[in-house]
C-alpha cells in the first residue's frame, strides 16, 4: 500500500498528539491557587494563576511541581494530571508540615518572580495586589 506524502504529516501529527498529549493537556489553561483553605484569617483573596502563560515563558513542568527524595527532584511529570490528589500541592504542604501551603506558594512563585528583576528584564507581578487581584 502506497501513502501519499500529506498523510504522512497526518500520521505523524496522531502519533505525537497520542504520545505526548495527556502531559500537554495536563492542566487547565487558569487555576485558582487558594492557600487559605481551613484558615479563618483570610486577608487575601485566592490567586487566578494563568498556568498556560507560565508555559508559554519556558518553564518544565519540573520548574514548579516536585516530589523530592535525597535533594533530587523525582517527580513522575505522567502524574501531572487535572484532578490527581496525589500531585497536590496541599499534599505535602499541610497546616502541620514545616513548610505549609501558604509558605509554599509564597517560595516557589516570588523567587521566580523576582530573578527577572535581577537580571534587569521585564519582571512579573511582585507585589502581593499584582496576583492578589481584589474584584
Amino acid at each position: 500500500m502506497k501513502i501519499e506524502k500529506g498523510c504522512w504529516v497526518g500520521v505523524v501529527l496522531i502519533t505525537f498528539l497520542l504520545i505526548a498529549g495527556p502531559p500537554l493537556g495536563a492542566q487547565s489553561d487558569r487555576m485558582v491557587l487558594d492557600a487559605s483553605k481551613g484558615r479563618s484569617t483570610k486577608k487575601r483573596p485566592p490567586v487566578d494563576f494563568p498556568h498556560l502563560l507560565h508555559v508559554e515563558k519556558g518553564l518544565s513542568c519540573k520548574d514548579c511541581h516536585h516530589l523530592y527524595e535525597k535533594g533530587e527532584n523525582v517527580l513522575d511529570e505522567s502524574k501531572l494530571v487535572e484532578g490527581n490528589e496525589e500531585i497536590r500541592c496541599s499534599t505535602c504542604h499541610g497546616p502541620t508540615s514545616r513548610l505549609h501551603l501558604e509558605q509554599a506558594y509564597h517560595r516557589q512563585c516570588m523567587g521566580c518572580h523576582r530573578k527577572p528583576l535581577k537580571e534587569s528584564k521585564k519582571a512579573p507581578p511582585r507585589y502581593c495586589g499584582g496576583c492578589h487581584v481584589r474584584k
